[in-house]
């Protein structure tokens, strides 16, 4: 794998250069150049994002997917709880400020994410972990130019090689700034779009780790539900988990992660055992642009 541009810290230290191959090596590298850097770890509740992260409960298309059994109480404290890197405190800032939609997606993703944790094999995941996937998996997408991220037409060949090299960019910066710690969440911005059949990217894997395949179905639902400058409107919350089941039944997602979705949908939040799928679509899905092809 190669980068199409420099790729630099927040501070503006070099990292890669464009156009050298991506090794193991190269990136035992970026974790050595790290450890010169001290890293301070600050609780999220200091920061502005949790701020911001209690607000995405107000959003009107979740209010239904977020509400209790599991409270709000109970996934923003562990968000609260969250020891975050201050030197991504200062990358999701930047976020906010230029990618308004990638921030509030992560912010959303965290708290799905996080739900996950709780009631989808809850003794498998580290909530803080888990909270910290959330919230940078997407860190790639800083270095991405916008008018790319934000083009209305169809992409070219290479815009849509561009963007895929976002989770390898989240993966370098992210081994950069945790160093040897939480090697999870380093792998699960590498990982966010592999897909089990292989069909995924960056590199066609289909074994995924356990956090990237939360991350991987939460990240495509947000994105179908929200407009995008390549889509006219959003899909419906029903369209959207047709889809989500579709991709599932096809390979591509975990289903019991996907039942866990509808289960949230459903005023009477059923367990995963007495979901019962149409085997019919109820809904046609758009004739848009999909997020898998076009982002």
């Amino acid at each position: 794998m190669r980068l199409f541009n420099d790729l630099y810290t927040i501070y503006g230290d070099l990292l890669v250069k464009k156009d050298i191959e991506i090794t193991p090596g190269a990136v035992r590298k970026i974790r050595l150049l790290g450890e010169k850097h001290k890293q301070v770890r600050i609780p999220l509740k200091n920061t502005d994002i949790f701020t911001d992260f209690v607000n995405i409960f107000k959003d009107s298309r979740y209010r239904t997917m977020l509400a209790p059994p599991v409270s709000k109480k109970e996934i923003c404290a562990i968000a609260a709880n969250l020891k975050i890197e201050n030197d991504l405190v200062f990358e999701m800032a930047r976020m906010k400020k230029n990618l308004p939609y990638t921030y509030n997606h992560v912010l959303r993703v965290a708290a799905f994410t996080i739900k996950l944790s709780i009631t989808y094999h809850p003794k498998e995941y580290d909530k803080e972990i888990i909270a910290h996937c959330g919230f940078t998996h997407d860190i790639g997408k800083t270095r991405i130019p916008t008018e790319i991220l934000n083009k209305k037409e169809r992409l070219t060949a290479l815009e849509r090689a561009i963007i895929e090299t976002h989770p390898t960019i989240g993966y370098l910066l992210l081994n950069y700034y945790l160093k040897r710690d939480r090697v999870e969440c380093s792998l699960a911005s590498l990982e966010h779009h592999e897909r089990p059949d292989g069909s995924g990217y960056p590199n066609g894997i289909k074994r995924l780790r356990k956090y990237a395949r939360l991350i991987s179905a939460v990240d495509v639902m947000d994105a179908l539900l929200t407009k995008r400058p390549y889509r006219k409107k959003p899909f419906s919350l029903r369209a959207t988990l047709d889809y989500l089941v579709k991709e599932a039944q096809e390979g591509r997602f975990n289903m019991g992660i996907v039942l866990s979705l509808i289960s949230y949908a459903r005023k009477s939040k059923p367990s995963l055992s007495d979901i019962k799928i149409s085997k019919t679509r109820r809904e046609r899905l758009p004739d848009e642009i999909v997020y898998e092809k076009y982002k």
